[in-house]
C-alpha cells in the first residue's frame, strides 16, 4: 500500500498485560509538517534568549 507510513504502538500498562491497546500513531504531511517545524524554531529561539538573558543578568 503506498503511502502507508502508519506505525502501530502498543500501551500496555505494567499491571494489565492481558488487555493491549493497539494505537497509530501518522506523520504529518503538509502544512501540518511546516507548523510543527515552526514551533520546533520558535522553542530553540527561545531557549536561546532565556540563556541569552541569563548570561547578561548574573554578572
Amino acid at each position: 500500500m503506498k503511502g502507508n507510513n502508519k506505525q502501530l504502538l502498543h500501551v500496555v500498562s505494567y499491571h494489565d498485560q492481558e488487555h493491549r491497546v493497539t494505537l497509530e500513531r501518522i506523520t504529518p504531511k503538509g502544512s501540518i509538517r511546516f507548523i510543527f517545524w515552526g514551533l520546533r524554531i520558535y522553542i530553540v529561539a527561545m531557549l536561546v534568549l532565556v540563556i541569552i538573558g541569563f548570561s547578561r543578568g548574573i554578572h
